[in-house]
């Protein structure tokens, strides 16, 4: 369709639309607790009500036939805007007209958890202006989108996630709606699902409704989108065909050009890092992995013992990691995982550890999702490597004690640029799910990387069992990464460093610097020990990409890196 034809009739009239909501909550007294108003004090309660302005003067007519996308960053009003067309918010001022019943995914509000699926195709059939009977006839259909086959019988509180949302969006789209709006839901599911998705909503825009996408995925938005409203902090900036918008959309996007040096006159040392450990994962893999990666690694920011479980198999499988708030994606690692494009992501930990939004989010990008469901750090090594690495085999197990420390850092580096197992001890004994797991990987040896006296007599037997024990002598964390950086013969590439404190930042640069098969290298402190200036002369390497924040690695650090450079 040319620019400016009108392709039918309008179903959406917005003019002058404003959203406001009132938000009433208390001050903060001093010390950091919240006060509310007092019981009589007017003033106070008046004073603790703020206005957010989320929609302001959007104007726009949408038409039958149209599928348009709605973007912007985080908090600019897109899905505030669909809610109100939907019906769910009402304008604060400014006309809204709708054609029809406009359906928002368009059920979730009249489905309860306690019913089952079947019970609920009929109530979310009939709130789509369905008949019983219309209902009936499609049920099959229904039940088939979805995939759920037999549990449409079940309770839906028993479904998992993907199920409900599969089953959600099969619901609302049995019936075409003279307005379809869909919020981040389009890429539930796996790779044949989104497909089906994707040309059932295509199937609908032909049936002469109107679709509205509210995505971060630019993909999603091109692959069905013939038209964009771009929005801004409630505004509406731009108005028109998809890849004209996105373009420009795309142009103020940031380039996170921080992953460059943070001082043009430090010679052949480049940090890498951000403002903190989600953006400088971020970062790292905007620098080493280019668009289209098999997979992806999330891990929670938080219990540096989930990172390390993970980090060794990321190292073999050569996928990075990112790492995301427990209850939503950080905009950085969802504007990352669109320019990966990856087509799985394995979203790492329990419910506990890392909510359902944010499973959703991922899906929103377009992967593929498997959920690693742990909580302990044990369950998640043995079910990473049972999931993603089947028929592994490996010359070493590394097992060490869930603690915190630079060692334990060290070492989890030294597995992961090895290409060894590591084991995290919850307890003095294992259970027989992992020992299966270190007994199916066939090792030479296992390392047992705890203090003398805390060497339980049963956790010794359970391993010598499986291969012979060696008991790790603790010599420093630099020099334990020093010598499996040694085993790499020099080539004159890159070589990375990290300091051994900043756990997250040490292990996802062990990553990147496993995937390209780089040696690397970890600092106790801001000093550099005597064996890792040995191991830099030794490799000769063209440069240092040193990985971490401003506040860990500043200028004087990287001057003494940099003369550690053979020439220097």
């Amino acid at each position: 369709m040319a620019e400016g034809e009108v392709r039918g009739t309008p179903t959406v009239v917005a003019s002058h639309l404003d959203v406001v909501y009132r938000v009433v909550g208390g001050s903060r007294a001093p010390g950091g607790r919240r006060s509310g108003p007092r019981p009589g004090d007017q003033r106070r309660a008046a004073a603790a009500q703020r206005e957010v302005h989320a929609v302001r003067d959007v104007s726009f007519v949408a038409r039958h036939g149209e599928s348009i996308g709605i973007i912007g960053r985080n908090g600019s009003g897109k899905s505030t805007l669909l809610r109100a067309v939907a019906g769910l918010i009402p304008p604060t001022s400014g006309r809204l007209w709708v054609a029809g019943e406009p359906s928002l995914l368009g059920v979730n509000a009249v489905l309860m958890s306690q019913l089952s699926g079947e019970r609920n195709i009929y109530i979310g059939g009939q709130a789509l202006g369905l008949t019983r009977s219309e209902v009936r006839d499609r049920f099959d259909s229904i039940v088939d989108f979805s995939g759920i086959g037999d549990a449409v019988y079940r309770p839906m509180r028993t479904y998992s996630s993907g199920m409900g949302a599969r089953l959600r969006f099969a619901i609302s789209t049995s019936a075409a709606p003279d307005v379809l709006m869909i919020d981040e839901a389009l890429a539930t599911g796996d790779a044949h699902f989104r497909e089906r998705s994707t040309e059932r909503i295509r199937q609908i825009r032909e049936e002469a409704g109107t679709v509205f996408l509210v995505s971060h995925s630019n993909g999603s938005i091109r692959a069905i989108c013939d038209r964009v409203l771009w929005m801004e902090e409630g505004r509406l900036v731009m108005d028109g065909p998809t890849e004209k918008v996105l373009e420009a959309y795309e142009g103020t996007l940031p380039t996170r050009s921080s992953a460059r040096p943070s001082r043009d006159d430090v010679p052949g040392v480049e940090r890498v890092g951000g403002a903190d450990r989600v953006e400088t994962a971020a970062l790292l893999a905007r620098r080493g992995w280019p668009t289209g990666c098999e997979g992806v690694f999330l891990v929670p920011h938080q219990g540096s013992a989930t990172i390390s479980a993970v980090a060794p198999t990321a190292g073999r499988l050569g996928w990075p990691v990112l790492l995301t708030y427990k209850g939503a994606l950080p905009e950085v690692v969802i504007e990352e995982l669109d320019r990966l494009s990856p087509r799985t992501v394995a979203v790492v930990g329990a419910e506990d550890l890392v909510s359902t939004r944010v499973e959703e989010q991922v899906r929103a990008t377009g992967a593929e999702v498997t959920r690693v469901d742990a909580l302990s750090p044990t369950d998640i090594g043995r079910q990473t490597v049972r999931t993603f690495e089947p028929g592994l085999t490996v010359d070493e197990v590394v097992v060490i004690r869930d603690t915190l420390h630079g060692a334990n850092t060290a070492l989890t580096a030294r597995a992961t640029a090895a290409g060894s197992m590591l084991v995290i001890l919850d307890d003095d004994r294992l259970d027989e799910e992992t020992l299966r797991t270190i007994s199916g990987v066939a090792p030479v040896r296992i390392v047992l990387a705890t203090p003398e006296d805390d060497r339980p007599v049963e956790l010794l037997a359970q391993l010598g069992e499986i291969a012979p024990v060696e008991h790790d002598s603790r010599r420093g964390a630099a020099r334990l990464v020093a010598e499996a950086a040694a085993a790499i013969e020099p080539d004159g590439g890159v070589t990375y460093v990290s300091l051994v404190l900043a756990t997250y930042e040490t292990l996802v640069a062990a990553v990147a610097a496993a995937k390209d098969d780089r040696p690397f290298l970890v600092l106790p402190s801001r000093d550099v020990p005597s064996d890792v200036a040995a191991e830099i002369g030794r490799e000769a390497p063209s440069g240092l990409v040193v990985v971490g924040g401003p506040a860990q690695v500043d200028a004087d650090l990287q001057q003494v890196l940099s003369a550690t450079m053979p020439g220097s």
